[in-house]
């Protein structure tokens, strides 16, 4: 599944590459001590938002993808942990990304990256 999702990504940088699509990429750590951080504590549906700024303004609002690079978390008493990693609000100039956390896992900390490329 890894190996799938690495060839399928290496496949959409060379294929924005062939056709000249503006890319832009970027990461981010959130973790208990970023603002509004709620992952690490309580029960239930908690959500953090990540604001991104584009360097550059693209002409229409572009695709972006986002990846979970790592985590650092305590499974809920089902003995899993629960992470949602979501784009929303797409805009010409950025895009909000949403880590969702629900029922009783806690989440301490997330590593992401993103990749924005014209339509």
């Amino acid at each position: 599944m890894k190996h799938t999702a690495l060839v399928l990504v290496a496949l959409t940088v060379l294929s924005a590459v062939a056709f000249g699509q503006n890319l832009q990429k970027g990461d981010f750590v959130a973790s208990v001590g970023s603002e509004g951080w709620t992952l690490s504590s309580g029960t239930g549906e908690r959500v953090h938002i990540e604001f991104i700024t584009f360097d550059k303004v693209y002409e229409a609002p572009p695709t972006v993808l986002v990846s979970l690079a790592g985590y650092d978390a305590t499974a809920g008493s089902d003995g899993t942990v629960k992470l949602h990693l979501t784009v929303d609000k797409i805009t010409k100039a950025g895009c909000i990304i949403k880590v969702k956390t629900w029922g009783d896992s806690k989440v301490g900390a997330v590593w992401c990256s993103w990749l924005a490329m014209s339509k």
